[in-house]
């Protein structure tokens, strides 16, 4: 069951302790943001427990929504779905872990009207059962889901709702740059680039000190900055930002990785708009070489999650 204690490895068979083993290393890695260094423990870990294991589809499903395969995600999101409301029941906690980041894959792919119906029924649930940090990230998604269909009020009302739970000094306050990220977002969209920039500028600070400044969410933070300073015409000051942001990727989740589209379109513009057109003119050809699974949005928001992947079997 997600988020169990792990019992001592001595009370159970061995290929079990093989599969928590593997697990382990798997999930430091997506810990470290090296996600593709964590492929190949989950995958064995998966065959030796079986493919009705909860646990293993749960957390090799975490991996490919990090390493933005969304489509493979969705798939086994689905199916641990299923089988951790068959061994839980519909209303726990594993429950609506599995129910957000299945909305989030929906974000990112576009499906706006799914993605809302299961963190709707996600929070739900939390709502009877609540857990802060968790409580906090789905409101967070529900928020951006609102706002991507233009739902503006509604999605300030529950971004703000998960702030005031993240900064109440619960154990929400993990998602706080999160939130700083939807926010920046909101501010974009309203052309209040000052408060975009400030938000923006605090999310890239605290996922420096949380993650370190090699970790793909900081990445996508320094994107997001870089996008306000393109809206302003400041090109000089974006283009160490997406240069940090394109390498740090490239290191994490290869080059070709479908994140990697939207940071070197904007790369792309930018030179273009400094006059260095031969290299805007390769990196935007290096941009539409890369497949994107979809017309959604793949922000850091989409892509976040409470680590509720575990090692128990």
């Amino acid at each position: 069951m997600l988020g169990c204690v792990l019992v001592a490895l001595c009370s159970v068979p061995l290929h079990s302790q093989d599969a928590r083993a593997l697990t382990q290393q798997g999930l430091e890695y997506i810990e470290l943001g090296r996600f593709r260094e964590a492929e190949s423990p989950l995958l064995q870990a998966l065959k030796l427990t079986g493919p009705d294991n909860p646990t293993a589809v749960y957390n090799l499903a975490a991996l490919y929504h990090r390493q933005w395969r969304f489509s493979e995600a969705e798939r086994l999101h689905r199916r641990a779905l299923e089988l951790i409301e068959r061994e839980s029941g519909p209303l726990s906690l594993d429950v609506a872990q599995s129910l957000n980041d299945l909305g989030a894959i929906y974000r990112s792919l576009g499906k706006h009207s799914q993605a809302i119906g299961v963190l709707e029924r996600a929070v739900g649930i939390l709502d009877r059962k609540p857990s802060s940090e968790l409580t906090v990230t789905t409101l967070n998604n529900l928020g951006a889901a609102y706002y991507e269909i233009g739902q503006v009020v509604q999605s300030e009302d529950v971004v703000r709702r998960a702030l005031a739970i993240a900064e109440s000094g619960q154990h929400g306050g993990r998602e706080v740059p999160y939130l700083m990220s939807t926010l920046g977002r909101q501010y974009f969209a309203r052309k209040q680039y000052a408060d975009a920039e400030a938000v923006h500028r605090r999310a890239i600070s605290l996922l420096a000190g949380m993650h370190g400044v090699q970790h793909p969410d900081y990445a996508i933070a320094l994107s997001n900055l870089a996008a306000v300073y393109q809206k302003q015409k400041r090109f000089p000051d974006a283009v160490p930002l997406l240069e940090s942001a394109i390498e740090i990727l490239e290191a994490s989740v290869g080059r070709d990785a479908s994140v990697l589209g939207v940071p070197l379109d904007s790369y792309s513009e930018v030179l273009r708009s400094l006059g260095r057109k031969s290299e805007a003119r390769e990196v935007a050809r290096r941009a539409k070489a890369i497949v994107r699974p979809g017309t959604g949005t793949v922000d850091v928001t989409a892509l976040r999650q409470t680590r509720r992947s575990t090692t128990s079997y």
